[in-house]
């Protein structure tokens, strides 16, 4: 039991150390107590940790680069993403929620911004990128890193909520 402990704030500390790969970790409080179900890089293979059948929370930590002429600047953003199985009964929802959020908010501390889904379709590097864009203060940056992905961010118009299909156009290498 104390090795899992140990392993899972290795791994968030890792998640929000910016020169670490490991961005992500996949999290739920049973009896109020944090476990992890997963963790690595990447926004893709944290939605293949999330399972059909349990309550979650993943902690993805997303880098906003402004990639200046002369100055780079990188600010890290820990994004929260409130998973629920479709497999969860309605009547066990409320439940979990209220049994597993304040140990999962104390753990987590401060969060850029939230999305509640249980549907994989709604969580697209994209759709995080636009919410972070629109959260942040006078500083925009260039781009935000998710790991393995990049998302530019000339396209996050105020308008543009990601009502495209296809977000792989919209990203860059």
């Amino acid at each position: 039991m104390a090795e899992s402990k140990l392993a899972l704030r290795a791994a968030f500390k890792k998640v929000n150390d910016q020169k670490d790969p490991l961005n992500w970790v996949v999290i739920r409080a049973p009896d109020g107590k944090v476990v992890m179900d997963g963790c690595g890089t990447g926004l893709k293979t944290m939605m293949q940790a999330f399972k059909n059948e349990e309550m979650q929370w993943g902690l993805i930590g997303v880098l906003g680069v402004d990639d200046g002429s002369s100055v780079k600047s990188i600010r890290s953003k820990l994004v929260q993403i409130h998973w629920c199985g479709s497999s969860v009964h309605e009547a066990d929802r409320g439940k979990l929620i209220k049994t597993q959020r304040p140990a999962i908010q104390k753990f987590a501390g401060a969060i850029a911004c939230e999305v509640a889904t249980s549907d994989p379709e709604e969580i697209t590097s994209r759709k995080l990128a636009y919410k972070l864009f629109h959260a942040q203060g006078a500083h925009k940056p260039t781009y935000y890193d998710f790991g393995n992905e990049k998302v530019d961010c000339k396209g996050l118009s105020t308008t543009d909520d990601d009502g495209e299909e296809d977000d792989e156009d919209e990203d860059f290498a």
